[in-house]
């Protein structure tokens, strides 16, 4: 979804925003008030905290995928003392990937705060207090309430949900999806946002019945399938750049879970399947079931992604999805 159909600018946004609340807020860990009105200044907070989009760069080339863990690593990084450069050259330099990282701030943040580590790991108390206050940004005060089940930490609000715009022009894309789909492809969806984020925007250009359902896992289904494995005994991650959630999608959301943790499935569909992103976490997913990667360069990098995409192996890059039709 996220730099492949739709604009990422406003998770990016929405990413810088929350981790600034989260530092500068008395209701957090701040001093002082951060108004609802701060969301009229996201441009010079988001240059401000994300090193003007070094950051973003250098996480996503890391493996970082999901915008919550974007906000939740920035902000465990400055709260420990790093400036928005200093986090930029640390994640860029060094050879570790996402899940290392997170691993890092989680034991830097809880040193700094202190708490103890339980609270801070990700997906932990502090990591779903950054999720919440993201959703909040993200959603607004009534959907927030509405959709997300909780009351916001503090109104007014409006949301960011309804101002996205596609990526490349909705005619357009329309026209691609439809040309795919009769030409005999079944289209799936593999992203982090809830089913109502997904389907909000995508309903709105009138793209959504293009994507097959049962080939289409968004976070719910990360969600349920992490549950699945405690159950079994199994303490893991799905999130790219895990494979699980283009292997949901592939062979299908009703594919049991566990047996697809154990890559307990017929591999022979692989070979049939191409996987197209624009970050650093999709190739290396893809890469780790075995499946074929189209990049796009439409990602936070855009044509400077090229050769990272070229390194690691891309079957294919395209400057966007557009591309598809004429390849």
């Amino acid at each position: 979804m996220d730099g492949v159909i739709t604009s990422e600018q406003n998770y990016w946004n929405i990413a810088a925003l929350t981790a600034y609340e989260l530092l500068n807020d008395r209701l957090y860990y701040g001093k002082g008030s951060v108004p609802a009105s701060a969301g009229e200044n996201f441009s010079g907070i988001r240059a401000e905290l994300f090193d003007g989009d070094r950051f973003i760069v250098a996480a996503k080339e890391k493996g970082v995928n999901s915008n919550w863990d974007l906000c939740w690593l920035a902000f465990c990084y400055l709260s420990g003392g790093m400036t928005p450069a200093g986090m930029t050259a640390h994640v860029s330099g060094g050879g570790k990937l996402a899940f290392e990282l997170y691993d890092e701030a989680a034991e830097l943040v809880a040193r700094t705060l202190g708490l103890p580590l339980s609270e801070t790991v990700r997906n932990g108390p502090l990591w779903l207090k950054c999720r919440d206050l993201f959703q909040e940004w993200y959603l607004g005060d009534e959907l927030y309430e509405k959709m997300w089940g909780g009351t916001s930490a503090k109104k007014g609000k409006p949301g960011m949900l309804r101002t996205e715009v596609p990526i490349v022009p909705a005619d357009r894309l329309r026209l691609l999806l439809k040309t795919l789909t009769a030409g005999g492809k079944t289209l799936g969806i593999a992203t982090g946002r809830s089913r109502f984020e997904v389907e909000t925007p995508l309903k709105s250009w009138s793209c959504l019945k293009y994507f097959e359902p049962s080939a289409s896992v968004d976070s719910d289904f990360l969600t349920r399938g992490e549950e699945n494995l405690r159950r079994a005994g199994i303490e893991a991650s799905l999130s790219k750049p895990k494979p699980y959630m283009f292997l949901k999608a592939l062979y299908g959301t009703d594919y049991d879970d566990v047996r697809l943790y154990k890559g307990d499935y017929d591999p022979a569909p692989i070979s049939g399947a191409l996987i197209v992103g624009d970050a650093g976490s999709d190739i290396l997913a893809a890469k780790a079931m075995g499946a074929d990667f189209l990049a796009v360069l439409t990602g936070v990098s855009g044509e400077r992604a090229r050769g990272y995409f070229e390194e690691v192996g891309a079957e294919y890059i395209l400057p966007d999805v557009l591309g598809m039709m004429e390849e």
